[in-house]
């Protein structure tokens, strides 16, 4: 168990680490890409368009992400790529960006207000209701275009603790698909 715990924290040092370098990287110029553009719902982040070409994204971005094949469970979907970066996620079908996870100190915020770090306590009061949608998706009830993951385990909503449960991830999905 201890070895395990400490290949977490070794994991977490890790991550802590490329976010830092992938920082000094973006504010000395060296990678094209806003970790402070806002979250637009069913748009954008990180000045990435949804719909936007794969191969222009990565290209303007200086190969920053690695990529990783994803296996869809349901043959009506086409395979996707997911690429991922220290602070962004993308994920490409038929060579167009479809979504897009902001994450590890991205600074972009959504409506001026809501980043990573806020609470659904934040969302109800800056922006309005919101619920978990028929796939399991944390949304917020009137702003389509987006989803949320919180840090921490919560076995039923109503837990009074998951209100005040920071978010971990945003993503940014197609207003033509389900958020």
């Amino acid at each position: 168990m201890k070895q395990a715990v400490e290949e977490g924290v070794d994991h977490v040092a890790y991550e802590l680490f490329l976010c830092q370098v992938f920082e000094q990287e973006v504010l000395r110029g060296e990678v094209s890409m806003n970790i402070e553009a806002p979250i637009v719902p069913g748009e954008s982040a990180a000045g990435i368009q949804l719909g936007s070409p794969i191969e222009e994204v990565l290209s303007e971005r200086k190969n920053y992400f690695s990529a990783g094949e994803v296996v869809n469970l349901s043959p009506s979907f086409p395979l996707n790529i997911r690429y991922r970066s220290a602070m962004v996620d993308i994920w490409a079908v038929q060579g167009r960006v479809e979504q897009i996870m902001v994450h590890d100190g991205y600074r972009g915020k959504l409506m001026g207000n809501i980043g990573l770090g806020s609470t659904f306590a934040d969302i109800e009061r800056d922006i309005g209701a919101w619920e978990e949608d028929e796939e399991d998706n944390l949304v917020i009830r009137d702003c389509p275009g987006l989803f949320f993951r919180v840090e921490g385990y919560f076995p039923d909503l109503t837990d009074p603790a998951f209100r005040d449960a920071p978010i971990k991830e945003i993503y940014v999905v197609s207003l033509s698909l389900p958020s």
